[in-house]
């Protein structure tokens, strides 16, 4: 829990809900991190600013700890699992599906955003790589005809 909340949530009994996997344990595999609502893809997929998402989370997340120091009970509903803040108690569900589909023998395996070893993404050609791609074909190439007359 964030020592925010936490300090709020006054009868939280502040054991922790999840924990990593086995394999995750060594100081080497870390498992795969990500942070949560990042602004930047956000901003992206909502043509804005990355600093208006930055301001529009920080106030949804300042609202959250208003509502619980004034005693407000709230339900936040994210698909995968209710957060719950009850009478300053914060309780967390998951849904029932979650947990057969992280205990699958290959959950961690399809997590990850490549198999090849690291070495091979510096060898890349990232152009040849993008052009190849789904979205490089949506584009249109340039014309270079007509970008040598401009130029």
């Amino acid at each position: 829990m964030d020592p925010t909340l936490q300090s709020l949530a006054v009868r939280y009994h502040g054991k922790e809900q999840v924990s990593n996997p086995k394999s995750q344990r060594s100081i080497y595999q870390k498992g795969f991190r990500m942070i949560y609502a990042n602004p930047v893809p956000v901003a992206a997929a909502c043509h804005m600013g990355k600093e208006v998402v930055e301001d529009a989370l920080r106030t949804i997340f300042l609202a959250i700890q208003d509502l619980i120091k004034f005693d407000h009970n709230i339900s936040l509903q994210f698909g995968f699992a209710q957060v719950s803040f009850i009478n300053k108690n914060m309780k967390v569900a998951f849904a029932p599906y979650l947990t057969s589909e992280v205990k699958d023998k290959d959950f961690e395996t399809t997590m990850r955003r490549s198999n090849s070893p690291v070495g091979q993404t510096w060898r890349t050609n990232t152009m040849t790589s993008f052009w190849s791609s789904n979205m490089g074909t949506m584009i249109k190439k340039p014309n270079q005809e007509v970008n040598e007359a401009l130029n």
